[in-house]
């Protein structure tokens, strides 16, 4: 362990330990004159558990993003605004790709993202690009970040943790809006979002559209050098009363030039959802369909889900169980070249129950002890569980110790591919789940209505990592270890004077690596808002320290870098954001990614498919609300 490490986490232990001695002074801080502007309550997340509980009895722990941060940004796109998060892992490496992991693994497969619940993957190639994702900034009221393995309630593809982003309802977003957004390298952005009511029916519709100009030219054929999306959706939602609902979802995105600027993708979610207190019936169907490389090949995915939950309170327990069923099915195909014609097609299903238990021993001791059994059809049975103690030492104050673990189902290019008809990433039906096995001890205190503090060190074991190859087969070839940890505080100085300041410290073992970084070990992020009358303005830093890639990030699908690791620079980037509200339902703002046009790269660097040089970009927006 390194001499940074070591001090970062006996500096996270000093303070779980003597986190006590905070309140004086919070009492003192109290004490010197309140502002109209303070912390809100402790929110109220569902991502954990999947019902809705207080974020202090969350059995992991979780970062929430709401509307008014999305907002104050000033950012274009969903990866830039996870970018502030401790622990998130975000590479560029184009303008319409942007890849996330939580504590490294920043690949695209192994974080789970949803959309209201809704997973988003493309199971095929397991690809997460939010950047094409059917959904809008200003459509979302809030996402949740969990971190560390949460296997239990979404299965194998929450490996990392899980990335809950939820839309608002119709009744938020009542009226009509218009939103536009342009800058330099032909930026664009702009939706149209109407919601209403009619009796017991709650609705929304929305359309969109972004494009944008590549930072760098196409550097081989296949590639573009703009992309564009257009995106629709509809929501309905009928009361049947006070407290049960039907909520009907669809969301269309049509996507060019993305994933490595040679593919086309097409996306259809459509959910039906059914609530009561207390229990809860989803279905899912998401398709996608893609052709890549010039149009010489297409592949379609479709998935099918069904999900219950439902939970008691008794006692001294909250008590949850539920069940889950899925069926996906995948083909490729030729449409150039030798393989015309040619096609093959693999199917899959996967069916789980789980159950938790949340025992609340008294007023400060909780106990929570969950598990799930799955069956996936090309891995057959698979267990995991979850356990945390949570103690409350005083109110808005806590200690949690979390031991979970999980595993990341491989993709069905890995698992299936025999190359009929596309000869690269070849599978392999031998291929092992890999295994996370997480230890997390965390702290939470809100110290005063000025002061909010969050801390936590973590380790992990991973067994039968995956080696991706281009000529393949796919294979597991190592183990590893990893410890770290975050740092994070939020502060309100004066009324107009607030921001933020967190670190993120990771390190890995690999058994094919051994110490090389292949992650940054250190990030910094620090954010500074202020308002006065009808002004606002925010400034955004964000560190990351130089590592080694491995994978091309840049196509996931081909695995490692061919020659190699790929050195990547640290980097700085200062976003900043400046607005002015003409009228209450009217807003004028100028923002800027990369502000000191620190030209920089966050993805590999050499070899075939390299990432981009990221520049800088300024943006103009108008928003209206009718």
């Amino acid at each position: 362990m390194s001499k940074i490490g070591k001090y970062f986490i006996f500096g996270i232990i000093s303070l779980l330990v003597f986190g006590a001695g905070f309140e004086l002074w919070a009492q003192e801080s109290s004490q010197k004159g309140k502002e109209d502007i303070l912390f809100m309550e402790i929110p109220t997340v569902v991502a954990s558990s999947k019902r809705e509980q207080i974020l202090t009895e969350a059995a992991s722990s979780i970062a929430v993003v709401t509307s008014k941060d999305i907002k104050n940004s000033g950012a274009t796109n969903l990866g830039d605004v996870l970018r502030s998060i401790a622990g998130i892992d975000i590479r560029e490496t184009h303008v319409s790709q942007h890849v996330i992991g939580i504590r490294g693994f920043c690949d695209t497969a192994h974080v789970l993202v949803t959309i209201d619940g809704n997973n988003v993957f493309m199971y095929h190639a397991n690809h997460i690009f939010l950047d094409w994702a059917p959904i809008d900034l200003e459509e979302v009221d809030r996402i949740e970040i969990v971190k560390g393995p949460g296997a239990i309630f979404y299965g194998g593809s929450a490996f990392s943790g899980i990335i809950n982003i939820i839309s608002k309802t119709p009744k938020q977003l009542k009226g009509t809006q218009v939103n536009v957004v342009g800058g330099n390298w032909d930026t664009i952005r702009g939706n149209i979002i109407h919601a209403g009511s009619y009796k017991s029916l709650d609705y929304s519709l929305s359309a969109g559209l972004r494009r944008a100009k590549e930072w760098e030219s196409p550097k081989i054929p296949q590639e573009r050098g703009h992309f564009n999306v257009n995106h629709f959706s509809g929501n309905m939602i009928y009361n049947f009363n006070d407290k049960s609902s039907l909520s009907f979802m669809a969301r269309y995105s049509r996507a060019r030039n993305v994933i490595s600027r040679v593919c086309n993708p097409d996306t259809t979610f459509i959910s039906l959802r059914y609530d009561q207190p207390n229990f809860w019936v989803r279905f899912f169907y998401n398709y996608h369909s893609k052709t890549f490389w010039n149009d010489t090949f297409s592949v379609d995915d479709s998935n099918y889900e069904l999900e219950f939950l439902h939970y008691l309170r008794w006692g001294k327990n909250i008590t949850s169980f539920g069940g889950y069923a899925k069926h996906t099915s995948w083909e490729v195909g030729g449409l150039k070249g030798p393989n015309t014609g040619l096609k093959e097609k693999h199917n899959v299903d996967d069916y789980a129950i789980n159950f938790e238990n949340e025992f609340h021993l008294n007023e400060r001791l909780i106990f929570v002890l969950g598990g799930r059994l799955e069956h996936y059809s090309l891995l057959d049975f698979m267990g995991l569980g979850r356990g945390s103690i949570i103690y409350k030492i005083q109110k808005n104050q806590n200690i949690r110790f979390t031991i979970a673990n999980g595993y990341y189902i491989p993709s069905l290019f890995q698992h299936t591919n025999q190359g009929t008809v596309y000869p690269f990433a070849l599978g392999s039906f031998s291929l092992k789940k890999e295994k996370i096995l997480s230890y997390e001890l965390s702290y939470y205190n809100m110290i005063n209505d000025r002061i909010k503090l969050n801390a936590s060190i973590f380790y992990n074991t991973y067994q039968d990592l995956i080696d991706n190859t281009q000529s393949g087969p796919t294979k597991n070839v190592a183990d590893a270890y990893q410890y770290g940890g975050e740092l994070e505080f939020d502060f309100i100085l004066t009324d107009w004077l607030s921001g933020f300041v967190n670190y993120a410290y990771q390190h890995i073992h690999r058994d094919d690596f051994e110490d090389f970084e292949v992650d940054p070990e250190h990030k910094f992020n620090l954010g500074l808002r202020t308002s006065f009358d009808k002004w606002s303005a925010n400034l955004f830093l964000h560190y990351v320290n130089k590592y080694y890639e491995i994978y091309l990030t840049s196509n996931p699908v081909f695995g490692l870098v061919g020659t190699g690791p790929s050195k990547v620079d640290s980097y700085i980037t200062a976003n900043a954001c400046i607005a002015y509200n003409i009228h209450k339902n009217l807003e004028l703002a100028i923002a800027a990614y990369n502000l000191f046009n620190n030209r920089h790269y966050e993805s590999n660097t050499t070899d075939y498919h390299t990432a981009d040089l990221i520049g800088r970009r300024i943006t103009l927006s108008v928003g209206c609300k009718f």
